[in-house]
């Protein structure tokens, strides 16, 4: 099952290197950032997870650079969810100026109840949530 979510980030001039150009390591931050949105815009907040037994920690991140993002570019960051009804989750990650792409990647998570460390399958309230 995929759903996608759409994010707006302008970029800060703390995010650029030397060069001008956003940092390689801040597209993980804007992953983080559009993947805290999309779940608070189908409502299920991040925090909310860890409220109830649950924690969703990064197993793997990647990322390819297409193009360069700058100062106060206006970027929309596109996040899909692909999800097939295990404990994994994998998100993938669309980053555009425009119509230009910026960078593309993905994470894949983990749901862990918080009480035994274990993986174990999403909350009901996630199930319904992504299939609305």
């Amino acid at each position: 099952m995929k759903k996608t979510h759409t994010s707006v980030i302008r970029v800060r001039y703390a995010e650029t290197d030397q060069m001008r150009m956003v940092y390689y390591g801040r597209y993980l931050e804007y992953f983080e950032a559009a993947r805290t949105e999309m779940l608070r815009a189908w409502g299920v907040p991040y925090r909310s997870f860890e409220e109830e037994g649950y924690y969703l920690p990064v197993l793997e991140a990647h990322v390819t650079y297409h193009r360069s993002a700058r100062y106060d570019d206006e970027l929309r960051v596109e996040t899909t969810i692909d999800f097939r009804n295990s404990p994994r989750l994998r998100i993938e990650y669309t980053v555009l100026r425009g119509a230009e792409k910026i960078a593309t990647g993905h994470t894949i998570h983990a749901f862990i109840k918080t009480e035994t460390g274990k993986p174990c399958k999403p909350p009901k309230r996630f199930l319904d949530a992504i299939a609305g």
